[in-house]
C-alpha cells in the first residue's frame, strides 16, 4: 500500500497537477492576505510589507514554496516544452477560484480567454496522453 502511494505521489504528472493547484491556492491566500493587511503610512504602504502581518500571506508563501519544489521535480522527468504549457492551466484555475472563493466577477471577455487557454492546454495534453499510452 505504501509503495503504491509513494509511486502515485512521485508520479511527475501528479506533481505537475499538484504544482498547479499549489500556485492557485497561493494566489487566493495572497489576495486575501493583501486585502486584510493593515494600512500603513503612505510612504511604506506601497511596499506590501504590511501583508506579512496576515496569516493568509504566510499560507500563500508556503504554497508557493511547495509549488516550487514540486515544479523542480516535474522538470526532472517531463520535457519543459510539455510541462510549461500544461502548467498554464493555472490561468483557468485562478480566475475560477477568485470567482468561487473571493466573489470576484469574471467578464464575458475573460470567460472567452479562459476557454481559449483551456483549448490550448487540451491541445498540448492530447499528444501527451497518447504518448503515455504507448509507455
Amino acid at each position: 500500500m505504501i509503495q503504491v502511494l509513494k509511486k502515485f505521489l512521485l508520479n511527475p504528472w501528479f506533481q505537475l497537477a499538484f504544482s498547479v493547484l499549489c500556485v492557485t491556492a497561493s494566489e487566493v491566500f495572497l489576495k486575501r492576505g493583501a486585502v486584510e493587511a493593515p494600512k500603513l503610512p503612505k510612504e511604506l504602504n506601497w511596499t506590501g510589507v504590511s501583508g506579512l502581518a496576515s496569516a493568509n500571506v504566510w499560507f500563500g508563501i508556503l504554497f508557493v514554496i511547495m509549488s516550487f519544489v514540486s515544479w523542480l521535480y516535474v522538470l526532472r522527468f517531463v520535457p519543459l516544452t510539455v510541462a510549461f504549457p500544461l502548467s498554464n492551466f493555472v490561468h483557468v484555475l485562478v480566475p475560477l477560484s477568485s470567482w468561487l472563493f473571493l466573489d470576484e466577477i469574471i467578464s464575458i471577455q475573460r470567460w472567452c480567454g479562459i476557454v481559449l487557454v483551456l483549448i490550448g492546454v487540451l491541445t498540448v495534453a492530447k499528444p501527451v496522453a497518447r504518448m503515455e499510452e504507448k509507455l
